[in-house]
């Protein structure tokens, strides 16, 4: 592992559970020396990445929050989703929630709140679970044969936990399923008394989704609900925010394209 690998990897430290740790803590994690761990903790908080509270301890810096915001503001995804967002959760009286793909980790990037009373365990930013609940089946279902099997190799016991089958083929089976419907319906996968519909998203011409959108709705009013509206509002909207990032993305990538036909190369001087 490099240094600068140890060094980011102090960040994956911090916790809910341990939101401070001294730098007698960070070198038992890492199991490096005190003097190593405490000059990777200066460079952070040089960084403005860690923060230097009384006492010794540290905590996560202010540098986090404005990277954040210049996440939220470059994605083009969550700005354009997010007025999209807005009216479906108006629309339909439920909270949506977008959710994104990364790597092996599946995070909530933006949730438009229509009842604050409702209190969901995951938010922006904490990881869940890979194969529970309707944002990674509904995403899960559109992964090329390859992405699934190396999946199925890498978690076969969360898969069958969650009701994807057992074998490989079981596995593909239930995500062509939800591909066909266009829609994931959970009831209570992830939290008790809460239900979700999901729809994938995508931000080029590739079949492969990035993330969902998808409406949060308590059990007990599902048996009220018109499902069928819901699943063609969802849908509607979740390809209305596609299509319009996809436009962007290109749009973006021509422009650049012109700009830079348009630049005159420097010339060296003699």
């Amino acid at each position: 592992m490099s240094s600068i690998t140890r060094l980011l990897s102090i960040l994956e430290l911090f916790s809910e559970a341990k939101p401070f740790l001294s730098a007698e803590d960070v070198a038992a994690e890492l199991e490096c020396s005190a003097p190593t761990a405490y000059r990777y903790v200066r460079e952070l908080v040089d960084a403005g990445l860690l923060v230097r509270f009384t006492g010794g301890e540290y905590g996560l810096g202010p540098r986090i929050i404005r990277l954040d915001y210049r996440l939220r503001a470059s994605d083009p995804l969550l700005a354009i989703g997010q007025p999209i967002m807005h009216e479906l959760s108006e629309h339909s009286g439920f909270d949506v929630v977008m959710s994104r793909w990364y790597g092996n980790e599946l995070v909530d990037t933006h949730r438009e709140t229509y009842d604050a009373a409702l209190d969901l365990r995951y938010g922006r930013g904490r990881p869940r679970p890979l194969f529970l609940g309707a944002a990674p089946k509904a995403i899960l279902s559109t992964f090329p044969k390859a992405k699934l099997a190396i999946l199925f190799e890498q978690y076969p016991e969360d898969i069958a936990q969650s009701g994807l089958g057992t074998t490989l083929e079981e596995f593909r089976a239930s995500l062509l399923k939800i591909r066909r419907a266009g829609f994931y319906l959970s009831r209570d996968e992830l939290e008790h008394g809460v239900s979700a519909l999901a729809s994938p998203l995508f931000t080029d011409d590739s079949s492969e989704a990035v993330g969902s959108l998808a409406l949060i709705i308590p059990t007990q009013r599902l048996e009220f609900a018109n499902l069928e509206r819901l699943v063609e509002s969802l849908r509607e909207a979740a390809a209305r925010t596609s299509q319009r990032t996809r436009a962007a993305i290109e749009s973006r990538g021509t422009a650049a394209a012109s700009l830079s036909h348009t630049v005159s190369p420097t010339r060296r001087s003699t």
